[in-house]
């Protein structure tokens, strides 16, 4: 007797597996284009942002002397002169210069450029005379103002 059973075959499909551990040749050259393409985009604009820092930076250095040229006037009971030749200035008293800042020997930047009209002179009581006003220029970045008022203040202004 023929059993009554459907025999059914089982079809078992095998699926090949993909090793997914790493990543294709094609996806590394993708990607290595993308990041050199991005590290283009940010040199170029670190490389414009470098000389307008150098610049405020030698504004702040500018200034900081001329705080020490107050207090050492304060301090000596002598009157401290500030005088600037070319890219490098001086300050001191008729017999003895304190400070003496050249840009380029100090810190290398050559494309510092430090001008004024008038040279102040710091009083023993802390004023100015021959109130002036310092620019400080580097590249084609508009100049740095450090600005003096007769009481002594001093400020930095774009």
């Amino acid at each position: 007797m023929q059993s009554d059973k459907l025999y059914t075959m089982n079809f078992i499909f095998y699926k090949k597996s993909i090793n997914a551990n790493g990543f294709t040749l094609v996806e590394l050259i993708v990607v290595m284009a993308v990041f050199s393409i991005l590290a283009a985009i940010g040199i170029y604009s670190f490389n414009a942002y470098l000389p307008r820092q150098r610049q405020y930076a030698a504004a702040r250095v500018v200034v900081n002397d001329l705080v020490q040229a107050r207090i050492r006037a304060i301090k000596t009971r002598e009157p401290q002169q500030f005088n600037l030749f070319f890219n490098r200035y001086t300050i001191g008293d008729a017999t003895d210069t304190f400070l003496t800042r050249n840009f380029n020997n100090d810190y290398e930047w050559d494309d510092i450029q430090v001008r004024t009209f008038r040279e102040p002179t710091f009083n023993i009581n802390g004023t100015i005379d021959n109130i002036a006003t310092i620019s400080i220029m580097c590249g084609d970045n508009e100049p740095v103002e450090i600005t003096m008022t007769i009481t002594g203040n001093i400020k930095i202004s774009p």
